[in-house]
């Protein structure tokens, strides 16, 4: 044989050997595989009820008809008779299995069951019968008399009643009084009792013995000898009842029966006598009638109650809803009321404007009448909303203003300028006075909506804060030293890290919601300034135009251009929609200041077990590396896990829980970051982490090709080492939890970080940027040191905490509203930039073309457009950016 076929022969050999080992090993690698996932299923969560039925018809998927038959052996049936069986046909297959037992037929078994039922229900019968049977055996004193017919209830047989006491309530009365009627009650007793036996009743008035029914007659159970006393006021009822009594002819205490005091109604308090000179009493009907929104306005309240100042505990929860549902309705009438009223004035003004001869040549006396209806539409306006108009022009006294002075103003230029105009209609030939009532109207409408919303939105935050549960309190961590050691290698530039934790009951929740916001703040400023500028604007127009009517004009004109029509719809809309949508993510923002608080957030504290909780870890596999006490070994490894609250531990919560599996006893547990946990059990020291874990004790590991194996397709690895020895290999697979990742997406957006404590060594900032799509900068896990922080900050729990931000814990729900906070805070900022915009461009331009073209070129409908151009754009220009 040549050299050549030789050769040949040597690699077919090898080529056959090779092909051998491949198959080997992969018999051996499924066979691996089939292990791992047999020990992976005895720990992996059971799956739920749900998912054993489809979702269509609900019909199990087990092809059973009892799933627990299904390892039982099935009978051998060789013996088995075929077709209808007869208690003949039975009872022969009985005898070729080798029983003796005797068979009956369904016949039999049928009468001998309607026997047996009927027994049972004779029996269950009588049983009832004799339970009806009652015997009665009543309890008498000794050497008591029986009367051979039955007595009824005599007042006379009752022994005497004593007053012993009134509720507790000592009163000194005469002893020898009270003896002498006493005596004169037992003589009346004792001759009646005599002359109705014809006994002879030797016994001091009382009766020998007692006589009473064999029948036993029901009494109620009450202490002899007292009298219980219910009124209103003890100590009058009772002194003035035993008066009577005491100087009656013959006292008796059934004669005279001590009635409860009746209720006394509010009508019947006293009321202070009203000692106010006439002039007194008018100037307190007109504060009166400016100070309160009922219709029944009296200077004195009927009832005095004390108002709640803050939500305390439960029990101003009723309270707070009665007066948040009273607000809401009163608001809800005067936003009604006052747009109805705005609708008509801009249906009149654009009316009168398009078609004034038509109008005057069907009413002659048309620019009187809408005098007079603008008139009225002012007035009713003012009287709906005096409140608000009061409170709005009470700050100017301290040059001073609020979101209603503005309009307050404006209310009080527009009615001069009304009530002058009837003066200045000339011939009525046209509409010639411009009437800007239509403005204000409409920011009283605008003001009433906006207050309307606000208190919706704290009416729902309230129903989120006073409900039942566990709630956690929003904080910014105030450390800044250590904040800015967590922020290093971030994108953050500000030191501001929130978080949450836990707290029993939040505080200040009215205060903070009805703190003021960034349009009070700014009429409280703008407002004095506009309307001393009106009122410079008009005095110079009137001085150099040398007319009151056109300067009277040029005041209402100023006035109702600086009105900042839309500022509360621009600041309210958005946080109510803000809020409502966090309600529905569990959290909630009480007002503006929780806002001010997280606007400027950098970053967000968060714990891996957030990021990773059961549901978003797969157990793929178990490979175990030993024969002996797995088990066990497993159960110390997640006692180890479960005390340092590993994300991993979830996984396998479920299995513990079901099986009642007692985890052993953990010594003590420590984490080495990028590495893994060392434990401590029993003596034993137990490794839970990464290969290099492993290699740093000592402990004989798999080599990196075979770990790649399974780290290739995405999946982690951990091993488990126990007292040395390397126990098991579990394979998992981490997923995004999909709320989570959208929250987190949009808080990056704003410029938020995420700071991440754990003790997996799995969760790196690559894996999380990864899987939940984030740039890995906006990523740290925290180191040991500063994950303890962490921890810390988020496992306190306060008996109180400032409700600036609460939620139900979920990092979700935090992620969520601190991002629009952020949003929003810049979304506020743009509406009121508008509003003021709109208000000095507007002044400017009214003063110049009134003091140079006079203030007739100022129409109320272009006065009107122009309103209604900027209050649209403060509206809706931040809504094109939502939070």
């Amino acid at each position: 044989m040549s050299d050549q076929n030789i050769e040949q022969e040597k690699k077919n050999d090898l080529l056959k050997e090779l092909e051998i080992q491949s198959i080997l090993d992969e018999t051996h690698r499924l066979a691996d595989d089939e292990k791992m996932k047999k020990i992976a299923d005895k720990y992996r969560a059971k799956p739920k009820m749900a998912d054993i039925y489809s979702n269509a018809d609900k019909k199990p998927r087990l092809k059973n008809d009892n799933p627990l038959d299904m390892d039982k052996e099935k009978p051998d049936d060789s013996n088995a008779i075929v077709g209808d069986k007869t208690a003949a046909t039975m009872q022969t297959e009985l005898i070729m299995d080798g029983s003796k037992e005797d068979i009956k037929t369904p016949e039999q078994l049928e009468k001998e069951a309607e026997e047996a039922a009927k027994k049972a229900a004779e029996e269950a019968a009588r049983k009832a019968e004799e339970e009806k049977i009652v015997t009665l055996k009543p309890e008498y004193d000794e050497d008591t008399q029986f009367s051979g017919e039955v007595l009824g209830e005599v007042d006379t047989f009752r022994e005497n009643n004593e007053i012993e006491s009134f509720d507790s309530i000592d009163i000194d009365v005469d002893g020898e009084d009270y003896k002498k009627a006493q005596e004169q009650k037992e003589a009346e007793e004792k001759s009646k009792y005599e002359e109705l036996f014809k006994i002879k009743n030797t016994s001091d008035g009382k009766p020998p013995k007692k006589v009473v029914s064999k029948v036993p007659v029901y009494r109620p159970e009450e202490p002899k000898n007292t009298l219980n006393v219910k009124a209103g006021r003890f100590s009058e009822v009772v002194e003035r009842e035993y008066g009577e009594y005491i100087r009656s002819k013959n006292p008796s205490v059934i004669a005279h029966v001590i009635r409860p005091e009746p209720k006394r109604t509010p009508e019947d308090d006293d009321k202070p006598e009203d000692d106010r000179t006439a002039q007194e009493k008018v100037l307190s009907a007109v504060v009166g009638f400016f100070s309160k929104d009922e219709s029944d306005d009296v200077d004195v309240p009927q009832e005095k109650t004390e108002p709640i100042e803050d939500y305390t505990g439960e029990d101003d929860e009723k309270s707070i809803k009665y007066e948040l549902n009273h607000n809401i309705k009163k608001l809800f009438m005067r936003s009604l009321t006052t747009g109805i009223i705005a609708f008509i004035s801009i249906i009149l003004t654009v009316l009168t404007r398009v078609f004034p001869e038509g109008i005057i040549g069907a009413i002659p006396f048309a620019p009187a009448a809408y005098a007079v209806f603008n008139l009225i539409l002012i007035g009713v306006s003012i009287f709906a909303n005096r409140v608000a108009l009061m409170n709005g022009l009470t700050p100017l006294v301290r040059f001073k203003g609020n979101s209603d002075t503005a309009v307050s103003v404006a209310c009080i230029s527009a009615v001069v300028q009304t009530l002058v105009s009837f003066f200045c209609l000339g011939d009525m030939s046209g509409f010639k006075v411009n009437y800007y009532i239509v403005v204000v109207l409409l920011a009283l409408f605008a003001n009433n909506l906006g207050k309307l919303i606000m208190v919706l939105r704290v009416k729902e935050n309230f129903r989120f804060v006073s409900a039942k549960g566990q709630k956690y309190a929003a904080k910014i961590y105030n450390n800044e030293a250590v904040a800015n050691k967590m922020l290093s290698g971030t994108p953050s530039d500000k030191t501001l890290i929130a978080y949450q934790h836990k707290t029993d009951f939040p505080s200040n929740f009215l205060k903070i919601s009805y703190a003021p916001d960034p349009s009070e703040d700014l009429a409280s400023k703008l407002a004095p300034i506009t309307s001393l500028a009106a009122i410079i604007i008009a005095l110079l127009y009137g001085v150099v135009k040398f007319s009151f009517s056109d300067a009277v004009n040029t005041l209402s004109l100023i006035t109702s251009l600086a009105i900042p029509v839309s500022t509360l719809i621009a600041v309210n809309l958005p946080i109510k929609l803000l809020c409502k949508n966090l309600n529905g993510y569990g959290a909630m923002l009480a007002g503006y200041p929780s806002i001010k608080q997280f606007c400027d957030s950098t970053a967000i504290m968060m714990d891996a077990n957030e990021l990773f909780p059961a549901e978003s870890i797969d157990l793929e596999g178990i490979k175990s590396f030993e024969d002996y006490n797995v088990d066990e070994s497993l159960l110390c490894g997640i006692a180890i896990l479960k005390e340092a609250q590993n994300p991993l531990a979830n996984a396998f919560d479920s299995v513990i829980n079901e099986t009642k599996e007692k985890l052993p006893e953990v010594e003590s547990v420590l984490y080495e970051d990028d590495l893994g946990l060392v434990g401590w059990i029993n003596g034993e020291r137990i490794l839970v982490g990464s290969r290099n874990l492993m290699e740093k004790y000592r402990v004989d590991a798999p080599t990196q090709e075979y770990e790649e194996k399974y780290t290739s397709a995405g999946s982690q690895v951990t091993y488990l080492s126990r007292a040395g020895r390397l126990v098991a290999m579990i394979v998992t697979k981490y997923h995004a939890d999909p709320e989570l990742k959208t929250e987190m997406q949009r808080a990056e957006a704003n410029g938020i970080s995420f700071l991440i404590r754990t003790t997996d060594y799995n969760i790196t900032d690559e894996l999380i940027a990864k899987l939940y799509n984030l740039f890995y900068r906006s990523i740290k896990v925290l180191p040991t040191g500063l994950g303890n922080v962490l921890k810390e900050a988020q496992g306190v729990t306060e008996e109180t905490s400032r409700s600036y931000l609460i939620t139900h814990g979920k990092a979700s729900s935090l992620a969520r509203a601190v991002s629009g906070s952020v949003r929003i805070k810049g979304n506020i900022s743009i509406a009121i930039i508008i509003q003021l915009a709109a208000i000095i461009i507007g002044i400017l331009i009214a003063a110049t073309l009134s003091l140079y073209a006079g203030v007739e070129v100022m129409g109320t409908l272009e006065v009107l457009i122009y309103s209604l151009f900027w209050a649209a754009a403060a509206i809706l220009a931040p809504a094109i950016q939502k939070p």
